[in-house]
C-alpha cells in the first residue's frame, strides 16, 4: 500500500503535501492556535507571575519578618522564652453571612477570605513557629445556627484553614456568640456540639511556666439556664481548691467590663469612638460588672485575652481579692480580628512571650515574666487592588493588539499564522501581463491581512485568562 502522500507515488509536489496536510489538521487547533500571540501572551504570564508570587509570598514573608519574636522580646540572651500565637475571630464565611448575594459572588468571596485566613496561618506557624496557639472565639459565623450536617462541613473546613502543627499545642476551645450564642439566648445544642469537638470550655492548661485559665463567660452569663451556666461556676467553685501557684492569664472571648471614659484602649486601635458598651440579639460587648468582678477575684490574673470586637484595645483592671484590701492590677488585651472580613482595615494577630525561669515562685517577683506585640497581617485588600489593574491593563493591551495593531494594516504575520498557512504551488508562469499580475498580488495580500474581530479577541482572551488562574490556582490550591 503506499503513502497517500509520497512524492514519489502520486506526483504531489512539497508544498502540495503541506497543504494536504493541513487540511488534515483539526479546524480548531488550526484556526485557533494560529490567532494566539503566544510571545505577548508569555511577557504579561510572567508579569503576572511575579505580581502573584510578590503578594502572595514576598509581601506576607516581609510581614512575618517585621513580627519577629527577636524583634521585640526583651529577654537575657540565653532565655528560653514560650511562644504563644493568638488568633481571634477568624468567623470563617458561611451561608449565613451575605445571605442577600449571589451564590457566584458569595462562592469568590469565600475562596478568597479562606485563603488569606489559611496563607497567613501557614506563614505564622512555619515562619514565626510559635510553641502554642489558642483561638480566642468566634470561630464561625453561623455556627449556633446550623444543623449538625452542616456543622460538620464546616468544622471540617475550619481544620483544613486552620491545621494542627504536630508536636505543638493547638486550643479552640473558647466559644464565641457566633458559636454557641449568648448569655439567655445561648443555644443548648450548639453549646454541647462545640464542647465535644473543640474541648473542654471551661479548663486550665500549664505552659511555659504560666497557667492559661480559659472561661466560658458567655456561658456564665446566661440567668435561665442552670444546665448552661452551670459548667462555668461549678468551674469557678472549684478553681481555688487547687493550687495554681504560676501567674495565671485567663483567655475569654467577650471583654470584660470596663469605663471607656477612664478606660481608653491606647493608640493602637483603629476605631477613634469609645470602647462600645451595647447589647443586642446573640451578643454584648462587654461581661457584666458583678460577672467580671467576681471572675477577676476568683481567677486572679496578671494578664487577660479578649476578642469579639475585632479591633484593638488595651486596658487595665483593679480589683481585689476576697478578704484582702490589697488592689491587684491585670492587664486586658483585646485581640484584632486575623480575618479581612470584619470591619477592620489591618488584621493581626498577638504575639506572647513568656519567660519564667523561677517557676511558681516568680507569681511573687516584681520581674515581668510576659511581653507581648501586636502582629499585623499583611493588607488583605492592596493585593486585590492590584490585581484588579493589571486584569484592566491586561485587557486593555489584548484588546490594542486585536484591534490597533499595524499587522492589520499590511504589516508581518505572526510566526504562528504563517505555520499554518499553506504556500501557493508558483510552479507554473500564469497566463496574464505583468501589470495585472501585480494588480491580483496586492488583492491577494489585502486579502491575507488579518481582520480584527470580537471571535479572536476571545480566542486570545481565554488563553490569557487561564494561563493566570493557573497561577492563582498554585498559590490558592497547592501552596
Amino acid at each position: 500500500m503506499f503513502n497517500r502522500f509520497s512524492r514519489k507515488k502520486i506526483g504531489l509536489s512539497g508544498d502540495q503535501v503541506k497543504s494536504q496536510l493541513f487540511r488534515l489538521t483539526p479546524r480548531l487547533s488550526k484556526k485557533f492556535w494560529s490567532a494566539v500571540p503566544f510571545k505577548l501572551i508569555l511577557k504579561l504570564w510572567l508579569v503576572w507571575a511575579c505580581l502573584i508570587h510578590y503578594y502572595e509570598h514576598t509581601v506576607v514573608s516581609r510581614a512575618m519578618k517585621k513580627c519577629a519574636w527577636g524583634n521585640w522580646e526583651k529577654w537575657e540572651p540565653a532565655a528560653q522564652p514560650h511562644r504563644v500565637a493568638l488568633f481571634a475571630d477568624p468567623q470563617i464565611m458561611d451561608a449565613y453571612s451575605y445571605p442577600g448575594r449571589p451564590g457566584v459572588v458569595n462562592g469568590i468571596t469565600r475562596v478568597i477570605l479562606d485563603h488569606y485566613l489559611a496563607r497567613n496561618w501557614r506563614y505564622v506557624q512555619h515562619q514565626l513557629n510559635p510553641d502554642s496557639t489558642f483561638f480566642l472565639g468566634d470561630l464561625f459565623d453561623g455556627g449556633r445556627e446550623w444543623g449538625d450536617d452542616y456543622w460538620f462541613k464546616e468544622y471540617k473546613r475550619f481544620n483544613s484553614i486552620f491545621p494542627r502543627v504536630p508536636g505543638k499545642l493547638m486550643k479552640t476551645s473558647v466559644a464565641g456568640n457566633h458559636d454557641i450564642g449568648f448569655g439567655d439566648t445561648v443555644v443548648r445544642e450548639s453549646l454541647d456540639r462545640f464542647s465535644a469537638y473543640f474541648g473542654e470550655m471551661n479548663d486550665v492548661v500549664d505552659v511555659g511556666n504560666h497557667t492559661f485559665v480559659i472561661l466560658d463567660t458567655i456561658s456564665l452569663s446566661d440567668n435561665v439556664d442552670n444546665y448552661i451556666s452551670g459548667f462555668p461556676k461549678k468551674f469557678l467553685e472549684n478553681f481555688n481548691r487547687h493550687d495554681h501557684p504560676n501567674p495565671k492569664i485567663l483567655l475569654s472571648h467577650v471583654p470584660l467590663f470596663r469605663d471607656p471614659e477612664k478606660q481608653t484602649c491606647g493608640k493602637e486601635r483603629e476605631s477613634h469612638n469609645l470602647f462600645p458598651l451595647t447589647k443586642g440579639e446573640q451578643y454584648q460587648t462587654v461581661i457584666s460588672p458583678e460577672i467580671s468582678k467576681n471572675v477577676l477575684s476568683v481567677i486572679d490574673p496578671i494578664l487577660l485575652f479578649s476578642g469579639d470586637d475585632h479591633d484593638y484595645c488595651h486596658i487595665t483592671h483593679e480589683f481585689q481579692l476576697p478578704d484582702s484590701t490589697e488592689t491587684k492590677i491585670a492587664n486586658e488585651y483585646t485581640v484584632k480580628s486575623c480575618a479581612m472580613n470584619m470591619g477592620i482595615s489591618k488584621p493581626a494577630i498577638q504575639l506572647l512571650s513568656l519567660y519564667n525561669p523561677l517557676g511558681s515562685s516568680a507569681n511573687y517577683s516584681p520581674d515581668p515574666t510576659y511581653s507581648t506585640e501586636m502582629c499585623y497581617l499583611p493588607d488583605p485588600y492592596k493585593p486585590l487592588k492590584m490585581y484588579g489593574v493589571c486584569t484592566v491593563l491586561t485587557f486593555l493591551i489584548l484588546l490594542k493588539h486585536c484591534f490597533y495593531t499595524k499587522r492589520y494594516h499590511g504589516g508581518k504575520r505572526s510566526i504562528f499564522s504563517r505555520l499554518f498557512e499553506s504556500k501557493q504551488d508558483t510552479s507554473l508562469p500564469l497566463p496574464i501581463s505583468h501589470a495585472s499580475e501585480d494588480k491580483l498580488m496586492k488583492a491577494s495580500a489585502m486579502d491575507n491581512i488579518e481582520k480584527p474581530n470580537l471571535k479572536e479577541f476571545g480566542k486570545i482572551l481565554t488563553v490569557m485568562t487561564t494561563s493566570v488562574l493557573f497561577i492563582f490556582s498554585f498559590y490558592y490550591l497547592l501552596v
